[in-house]
């Protein structure tokens, strides 16, 4: 995700794979019909609040960057902090399953992505309504560029989500999860999978998706221009 925010930002695009370049003005050029703009927006909105959330609660219950060394350790995270965080992720898993059961269908994404069946995900669905009123009141939905300059500020802050997995899975582990209580340490592991999975199979899916259809425009529109 980084790679592709790079790529809408450096005024020379950027690479995401070793063979394939992809120029900032793809991101930018008009006459592409991509579907679904509007329910893109607003998944894109919520997402990115959420995150910013978590990344406030992490800041909080551990300090600085949870892989830079330093970050809060053993003797200064307490359980307590263990658990404000593992809760935090919960509540970004709920609003994961509420993406999917509110907009999956109508994306065509989340396959593989297996909604938990709970009151929880019911409850979220009609707050997420309600935060998706309030995050895009006033905002032209219909509008490629408020979903290109969303996606920009989802990928950076989803940035949050890698941090935390390196930290716990690096070797050794990094001294703010080595704190944790097994179970929480376990429990925390097992949501941050969960939220790498979804952005794989859900928000990825339908980026990437746009993007061969950006890239396909772009490559005709150079193709003219080579033959005037």
């Amino acid at each position: 995700m980084a790679l592709l925010a790079n790529t809408m930002t450096s005024k020379s695009g950027g690479y995401i794979t070793r063979r394939l370049h992809v120029p900032q003005e793809v991101w930018s050029q008009g006459g592409a019909k991509l579907t679904n703009i509007p329910e893109k927006v607003r998944v894109v909105e919520v997402l990115s609040s959420a995150l910013e959330e978590m990344q406030q609660c992490s800041g909080e219950c551990f300090g600085a960057s949870v892989g830079s060394g330093l970050a809060l350790g053993i003797g200064s995270v307490t359980r307590k902090e263990a658990e404000t965080w593992v809760g935090k992720l919960e509540e970004f898993s709920l609003i994961c399953d509420s993406v999917v059961a509110n907009f999956g269908k109508k994306l065509s994404v989340g396959e593989g992505f297996v909604v938990k069946k709970s009151g929880g995900v019911t409850s979220w669905g009609g707050k997420l309504t309600r935060q998706i009123d309030k995050f895009t009141n006033g905002k032209n939905l219909d509008s490629p560029a408020a979903y290109v300059s969303g996606l920009n500020r989802l990928f950076m802050i989803a940035q949050l989500i890698d941090e935390h997995t390196k930290a716990l899975l690096s070797q050794p582990i990094a001294a703010t999860y080595a704190a944790f209580p097994l179970d929480l340490r376990v429990a925390a592991e097992v949501k941050l999978k969960r939220a790498s999975e979804f952005f794989a199979s859900v928000v990825l899916t339908f980026v990437i998706r746009d993007l061969a259809q950006l890239l396909d425009k772009y490559a005709k529109k150079c193709e003219k221009w080579l033959a005037e």
